[in-house]
C-alpha cells in the first residue's frame, strides 16, 4: 500500500479486541429468550450479522418487532461484565501498537462500542497507555458507515483522512472510511466470513494477524 501513515485508526471489537463473537452469540440469545429455537441455518446468519441488519432479520424471520436502539442497551448490559472479566486480544495487536508508538505514529481507536464500555475493555486490556486517542460513535454523533464521521474524528486528531490508516473487521465501516479517503487494512474475524469477497474488494490489505505488519 503507497501510502504515508501518520495516524492508525484501529476499530475496537474484532479488530483490536477478539471480541466479536461474544457479541454475535446475543443475537442467537434474543431470540432464545423469546422462547424460540433458531435452526442451524438461522443461527449461522445471524453470527454473520451485525447492526440493524439483524433488527430486519428478526422480523422477517421470526415475526419479532424490534428497536435498534433498545436492543443496543440490552447488548451493552449482557457485554459490560465480560469486558470487566478482560477480552483477548486479537494475534499481534498489542505488539503491533507499540511498534507503531515508536515510530511515532498516532495510534487511534474509533469504536461504534458505547464510550464507557470502550474504556472498560481497552483499560482491562491494557492498552489505553499505547492509545493517543480514543472516540466512539455516540462521541462524534455519526456512525461508521457515514464518511462523515471519518472526517471528524480526522479534524479532531489533526491529520488529513490521506494520511491515516483505518484498521477494521466490519465491511460497513470499511466502506465509510474508504469514502472519507482513508487507507483500509482489513482483519479477518470469525463473525466476517460472510462478507469476506467484498472486504477485500473494498480493502487495501487484508491481514489474519497484525505480526504480518512491520
Amino acid at each position: 500500500m503507497q501510502r504515508t501513515m501518520k495516524a492508525a485508526i484501529f476499530d475496537m471489537d474484532g479488530t483490536l479486541l477478539d471480541s466479536m463473537p461474544s457479541w454475535r452469540r446475543l443475537n442467537s440469545l434474543f431470540i432464545h429468550s423469546r422462547g424460540m429455537t433458531p435452526t442451524p441455518e438461522q443461527e449461522d446468519a445471524m453470527y454473520g450479522m451485525s447492526g440493524t441488519r439483524v433488527v430486519s432479520y428478526f422480523k422477517e424471520q421470526f415475526g419479532i418487532e424490534s428497536d435498534f436502539a433498545e436492543l443496543c442497551a440490552e447488548a451493552c448490559r449482557q457485554m459490560e461484565p465480560l469486558y470487566r472479566q478482560g477480552m483477548p486480544l486479537k494475534p499481534g495487536a498489542g505488539a503491533y501498537l507499540k511498534r507503531l508508538r515508536a515510530r511515532g505514529i498516532a495510534c487511534v481507536v474509533a469504536t461504534a462500542t458505547p464510550a464507557r464500555l470502550a474504556l472498560t475493555a481497552l483499560n482491562q486490556a491494557h492498552l489505553v497507555s499505547d492509545l493517543d486517542f480514543i472516540f466512539s460513535t455516540d462521541m462524534i454523533g455519526r456512525e461508521k458507515n457515514d464518511p462523515a464521521f471519518f472526517g471528524a474524528l480526522c479534524a479532531q486528531i489533526g491529520i488529513p483522512p490521506q494520511e491515516c490508516i483505518m484498521f477494521e473487521d466490519s465491511l460497513y465501516a470499511m466502506r465509510g472510511a474508504q469514502r472519507a479517503g482513508l487507507g483500509v487494512i482489513g482483519i479477518t474475524d470469525s463473525t466476517n466470513e460472510h462478507d469476506r469477497e467484498s472486504i477485500r474488494e473494498v480493502c487495501d490489505v487484508l491481514i489474519d494477524s497484525f505480526d504480518e505488519l512491520e
